[in-house]
Parts: structure tokens; sequence; C-alpha cells
């Protein structure tokens, strides 16, 4: 734009100066998204994409730090659950299981997350053996392979600040307001 005349006043450097050029590239990389999933679910239930949002920086009222998404692939239908520390993510899928499948009338057949060790824990591996689910894990610090779930707490996560501030509340809302948004019927803890 400063060779084309169009903005005037900025300080004169060239791509000569690998000082400047190089600081201006580091501060600009990011992570090009990955190519969108064509292939989702024939059926309700058959993947459960989950993914744990937190620590929140204020607790809430009933003194959660962490809120736990599990989206339907086929219908993207989210259910959102409370919590106060990651070990509990278990006890909230249970929940949501039983929740889902008596819905439903179908069962989990599997579950996707990313490879956090709330999802590692010998506990929760054994159960989903034992109940027949299967298991995919995206690599950690890769939120590009969790997309689904990654996507729905980012959009939870903007839309309860934006509730917040336009209320003007104070953040410790911010479960009641994940709550009241998602329309939520689970709390652990």
């Amino acid at each position: 734009m400063q060779t084309k005349n169009i903005i005037f006043g900025l300080p004169k450097f060239s791509v000569r100066n690998s000082q400047v050029y190089e600081a201006c590239q580091l501060g600009k990389q990011h992570r090009l998204p990955f190519p969108n999933e064509q292939n989702r679910s024939r059926n309700r239930l058959d993947l459960i994409h989950l993914d744990a949002w937190g620590l929140a920086q204020n607790v809430s009222l009933g003194g959660s730090r962490y809120f736990v998404t599990f989206i339907d692939d086929y219908t993207r239908h989210t259910w959102t659950c409370l919590i106060m520390k990651k070990n509990e993510v278990l006890s909230c899928f249970l929940k949501v299981k039983s929740l889902a499948e008596r819905e439903t009338n179908r069962k989990i057949k599997c579950l996707k997350s990313d490879g956090k060790k709330e999802y590692f824990s010998d506990q929760f591996s054994s159960y989903l053996q034992k109940e027949g689910i299967q298991r995919e894990f995206s690599y950690r610090y890769t939120p590009e392979h969790n997309g689904v779930a990654e996507w729905k707490n980012q959009t939870i996560e903007e839309a309860a600040l934006a509730m917040l501030e336009e209320k003007h509340l104070a953040k410790f809302y911010w479960a009641e307001v994940v709550r009241c948004r998602e329309n939520s019927r689970l709390r652990v803890g």
C-alpha cells in the first residue's frame, strides 16, 4: 500500500531489512483450517464429539470451572454439562449417554475427543470397552482435528461473553449463561 501511495506516514523499510520482515512474518503466522470432513454419520449417536472447555477465570455461582460438550455428528444436537473438575467428565458422559440413548432408542457407537488426559483414565477406558463404544482421538494441541467440538465450544464461549457484556453482568454468571444458551439439562458436581 505504501508503494502505491495509498497510505502515507509509515516508516520506510524494505524487504532487505530482515529484522522487520521476519518479525512481521512471525507475527502473522497461524494455522490454516483443515479441509471440512464430508463424511458425516448416517444415524443418530453413531458418533459423538466430546470436548471440555476451561479453566474459567471466574468460578461460577455453582462452583463450576469447566463445561463439557457432547455433539451428535448426525444431528449436531449438543448436550452441555457444567463441571468443577476435569475428572468429572466420565460422570457427565454417563448422564449424557443415559439421556441420549433413552430419547433415541439407539446406542452410542463411537466417541471422538482430543488426546487430553481426562479422556484416558482407566475407568473411562474400561467403561467404554465394556459398553462396546469405539474411541477416536485427534492429536493433542491440534484443534483442527477435533473441529466440530472445538468450534462448538468457541461458539458457546463467544455467545456467553457477548450476553454477559450486553446485560452488564458479572463474569461469574458465565455458567448460568452457558446453561441458558445451550438449554442444558445436566449438571455434574
